[in-house]
C-alpha cells in the first residue's frame, strides 16, 4: 500500500510498556495521543478517514484544541505519534484503546426514543481482534450504553481473537471525561474510571494509567463504569437546563441570572456546594446531545419512564430559538432585512469544533425571520463553515461593520476580549443591539449608549 494511503507510523519503538494503539483520531482519540506521546509511549493511531491520516502524515493534527494540537504536531514530527488505515497496525501494541464514535441512531420527531449507533464500535472491534494477543489490554473510551462492553464487544472480540476477554485478553470500559477547550488539563488531572471485565483486567488498566501519573477510580464491572460516565452527563445536561430555564424566569423578572446563580452557589450543600452551571445560546457537542438520550433508552429497555433526560434535552433544544427570538425583539420585533453579524460557530470557546453547534439553528432561525446574516470564526475553517451554513464566513471587522444586530454564539477568547467601546467603532453606528449567548460583555456594558443589549438571562438594556 502506498505510504500515503497507509500513513506514517512510530515502527517498534516503545514507551513505557510497548507502543499503544489508537482506533479513532477524532478528538478524543487524537486528544489522547498527544496524552500518550507526553508520557512516553509511542501511539500508533488508526483511523477509517484517510484525510486524517494523510495530516498526521504531514505532522498535523486533525484537530484545533488548547494545549493539545502544539503536543500533537511535535511528537508527530518527531515520529512519536503515526497513523494509518490498516488496523493490522494494533499487531504487537500491548495495549488498544478504542474511541471511536457513538451518535445516535435516529430520534423521532416528539424527542421521545432514541437508539445509540454501535457500528462504529461493533466495526472496530472486529478489526482488531485478529491482531491481539493474550495478556494485551483493550480499553473502550468511547461513551457506550450501559451494559454493552460485556453484551456487545467482550463477545465480538472473543469471536475475532479466540481469546476470552477477562481471562486470556484484558478488556475493561475507562470512560472519556474531558471537554473540548480543556482537553490537555483534563486528560492529564483527571480521575479515570475503571471497569475491568474481571479483577485481572481492571489491575491491567489502572497499571496503564497509573503509568501517566493519573490517579484511578476502580469500579465493580464495566457496566458500572458506563452508568458512571452516562450519570455525568445526564447531570451536567439537567443542571445546564435548571439554568436555562432560570434564564428565562430572570428575564421575565428583570433581574441577572448570573447574579442570582453566584448568589445561590453559596449555599454548602451535600459534600460541596450548591453549583448551578451558567445558561447560554444553546448545548452543543457530542456528549450532552446524545448521553442522556442512551439514559433515556436504557429506561424504555428496562420498563422505567424516565423522565429527566428527556426534560433536559427539551430544555436545552429550545435556547438557539430563544436567541432568535431575543434578535427580534431588540430589532423592534422585526427580523426581515436586518444585518446580523453571528460571532462563532463552534460549540464551544477555543476550539473548531462544530459538533451540534447552536450556530446552525440560530442561522437558520435568522434566515427564516428575513435577515442577511453574516458569520465569523476564528477558529473553524472556511470550508466547514460554508458545509454547515451555506455561507461563506468573514473576518471579525467585515462581519461587524455596519451590522444591526450582533449575536454572541460562541464565547471565543477573541469576544472577550473585546472591549465595548471597541465594538461600537467597528459596527460604525451609534444605534444596534447586542444579544448576548455567552455573556462576554458585562450586564451594563452598554448602558449609557443608544446600543440594546439583550443576554440570556439579563433582560433588557437599553
Amino acid at each position: 500500500m502506498d505510504e500515503t494511503a497507509t500513513g506514517s507510523g512510530p515502527g517498534d519503538a516503545e514507551g513505557p510498556d510497548g507502543p499503544v494503539a489508537i482506533v479513532g483520531l477524532g478528538y478524543v482519540g487524537t486528544s489522547l495521543a498527544a496524552v500518550l506521546a507526553e508520557g512516553g509511549y509511542r501511539v500508533r493511531g488508526v483511523d477509517v478517514d484517510a484525510s486524517v491520516v494523510d495530516r498526521v502524515a504531514a505532522g498535523e493534527c486533525p484537530i484545533e484544541e488548547p494545549g493539545i494540537t502544539e503536543r500533537f504536531e511535535r511528537y508527530a514530527d518527531e515520529g512519536r505519534i503515526g497513523a494509518s488505515t490498516d488496523p493490522a497496525t494494533v499487531a504487537d501494541c500491548p495495549a488498544v484503546l478504542v474511541t471511536v464514535g457513538t451518535p445516535l441512531s435516529a430520534s423521532d420527531p416528539d424527542l421521545s426514543t432514541s437508539d445509540p449507533d454501535l457500528s462504529a464500535v461493533e466495526s472496530a472491534t472486529d478489526d482488531v481482534a485478529p491482531y491481539l494477543d493474550p495478556d494485551d489490554l483493550v480499553v473502550y473510551r468511547s461513551t457506550l450504553p450501559a451494559g454493552a462492553t460485556e453484551g456487545t464487544v467482550a463477545p465480538r472480540l472473543a469471536a475475532g481473537s479466540e481469546l476470552e476477554p477477562g481471562r486470556d485478553v484484558h478488556l475493561a470500559f475507562c470512560p472519556e471525561r474531558m471537554a473540548e477547550g480543556s482537553a490537555y488539563d483534563d486528560l492529564t488531572t483527571t480521575p479515570v474510571v475503571v471497569g475491568g471485565l474481571s479483577p485481572a483486567s481492571r489491575e491491567a488498566a489502572e497499571a496503564f494509567w497509573s503509568s501517566l501519573g493519573l490517579e484511578t477510580v476502580p469500579v465493580s464491572d464495566p457496566t458500572a463504569a458506563e452508568l458512571a460516565k452516562l450519570a455525568d452527563n445526564w447531570w451536567i445536561d439537567l443542571n445546564i437546563a435548571l439554568a436555562n430555564e432560570l434564564a428565562l424566569l430572570s428575564e421575565e423578572l428583570g433581574t441577572d441570572a448570573l447574579e442570582v446563580i453566584e448568589a445561590a452557589n453559596t449555599l454548602p450543600k451535600g459534600q460541596h456546594h450548591v453549583n448551578i452551571l451558567y445558561p447560554g445560546a444553546g448545548v452543543g457537542g457530542s456528549c450532552l446531545h446524545k448521553d442522556p438520550w442512551f439514559v433515556a433508552g436504557l429506561g424504555d429497555e428496562y420498563g422505567l419512564d424516565l423522565e429527566t433526560p428527556r426534560v433536559s434535552r427539551r430544555a436545552n433544544d429550545r435556547m438557539p430559538g430563544h436567541v432568535v427570538d431575543l434578535t427580534r425583539e431588540s430589532l423592534d420585533g422585526d427580523l426581515a432585512g436586518a444585518t446580523v453579524a453571528v460571532l462563532g460557530v463552534s460549540f464551544k470557546g477555543g476550539t473548531d469544533d462544530t459538533r451540534n453547534t447552536p450556530a446552525v439553528p440560530i442561522v437558520e432561525g435568522l434566515r427564516e425571520g428575513g435577515a442577511n446574516v453574516r458569520v465569523t470564526d476564528p477558529y473553524v475553517p472556511a470550508g466547514e463553515v460554508e458545509d454547515l451554513l451555506g455561507t461563506a464566513p468573514t473576518r471579525l471587522p467585515e462581519a461587524l461593520a455596519g451590522a444591526d444586530a450582533v449575536v454572541v454564539v460562541t464565547d471565543h477568547e477573541a469576544y472577550r476580549s473585546l472591549a465595548p467601546e471597541t465594538l461600537r467603532e467597528r459596527v460604525g453606528r451609534d444605534s444596534f443591539a447586542v444579544v448576548d449567548g455567552r455573556h462576554v460583555f458585562a450586564w451594563d456594558a452598554f448602558d449609557g449608549t443608544a446600543v440594546t443589549y439583550r443576554g440570556v438571562g439579563r433582560g433588557v438594556r437599553e
